[in-house]
């Protein structure tokens, strides 16, 4: 049985709970209430996304007498903590004010509650994808001999700006030839010349809400391995997203996809897992792993990313995102990723 009042110190939940999105301050939770404690510098912002019956609780002057006084108006005796996000020093600072309080780890309670989106939500995270399709469609066409894996990046970043997002949700991944073996390739002054393979892992933020996707083009036509690692993700994409629906678990669904590739050959160049939710953060629950045994309830928005890395000659990793339903997906992603559409001439 939870605590009836839990401490919030992760700050996407913080902004999941309140519609606060500040960088310095703690909230706590009983039931449906809840009360911020930040400093002066927030307070404007605060008041103007707290929800009704919020309260705000001012630490400019420090934190520790309106914790002990807080703990002492509503008698609180058990403390729900986030035990993944606390630190060990915040924990002993809070320890530290809450003399007589048991703290008990909620785990992750509170990211369960993110998992299911609500329509507005669901509203965002496919603007933020509308936002993405559209900066690749025109990267394809701005994209020419010359241009480094780090300028493509900054390149990307800048429409972010121009067509309206609030910022990216990561730093995107572009690996040309070799690199695109490296599933968290980190961008080099390596430079695209007629003939490169080169792989895009982008997304953008809107009103909060994160995509994320991943395409590879070809600069001429592929060679015959590359058309047939690419034609072999692809299969162990859609297989996955045909079959996927709520009350799937992550694991059965990462095996779906994972068996097309081992049963080609490649299972020990497929090293991560299938895919993961998006929402607020970029990687957050449900996931598709082999370690998820969870089922991944409707509402829910997924990832679906396989991948083949033949070390020291290229990889094919395709990402799209759906929402997951009753009897199916949606899939929100809209760039085209069949094989001639994805080869581009520089």
């Amino acid at each position: 049985m939870l605590p009836k009042t839990i401490l919030v110190v992760n700050k996407t939940n913080i902004r999941y709970l309140s519609g606060f999105s500040g960088t310095a301050g703690a909230l706590t939770m009983r039931g449906k209430r809840g009360w911020l404690f930040t400093d002066a510098r927030y307070h404007l912002v605060a008041k103007k996304v707290l929800p009704a019956g919020f309260g705000l609780i001012d630490v400019t002057a420090g934190f520790e007498k309106p914790w002990m006084a807080f703990l002492k108006k509503y008698r609180v005796r058990r403390l729900g903590v986030e035990g993944g996000t606390i630190t060990l020093r915040s924990w002993k600072q809070f320890k530290k004010m809450s003399a007589g309080v048991k703290f008990i780890d909620i785990k992750d309670t509170l990211d369960q509650k993110r998992v299911v989106k609500k329509p507005l939500e669901l509203n965002y995270i496919n603007k933020a994808q509308k936002i993405t399709d559209v900066i690749f469609c025109v990267l394809k066409k701005w994209l020419k001999p010359g241009v480094s894996e780090k300028s493509i990046a900054w390149k990307i970043e800048s429409l972010a700006h121009d067509f309206g997002a609030d910022d990216i949700s990561f730093p995107p991944i572009i690996g040309i030839n070799e690199h695109s073996a490296s599933p968290h390739h980190q961008n080099t002054d390596r430079k695209l010349k007629r003939g490169d393979l080169i792989l895009i892992d982008m997304g953008v933020i809107f009103r909060g809400y994160c995509s994320d996707m991943t395409r590879v083009l070809f600069t001429n036509t592929p060679t015959a391995e590359q058309s047939a690692i690419y034609q072999l993700v692809l299969k162990a994409q859609e297989t996955a997203i045909k079959k996927l629906k709520a009350g799937i678990t992550g694991k059965q669904a990462d095996q779906w996809a994972r068996s097309v590739i081992e049963k080609a050959g490649y299972g020990k160049n497929f090293g991560h897992s299938l895919g993961h939710g998006v929402g607020l953060d970029i990687h957050e629950l449900p996931n598709l792993s082999q370690k998820y045994s969870g089922k991944i309830p409707a509402g829910s928005v997924v990832t679906v990313e396989p991948g083949v890395y033949l070390l020291g000659k290229f990889g094919v990793r395709l990402e799209d995102m759906v929402v997951v339903g009753k009897s199916g997906v949606r899939n929100i992603t809209k760039s085209p990723k069949a094989i001639q559409k994805c080869v581009i001439r520089i």
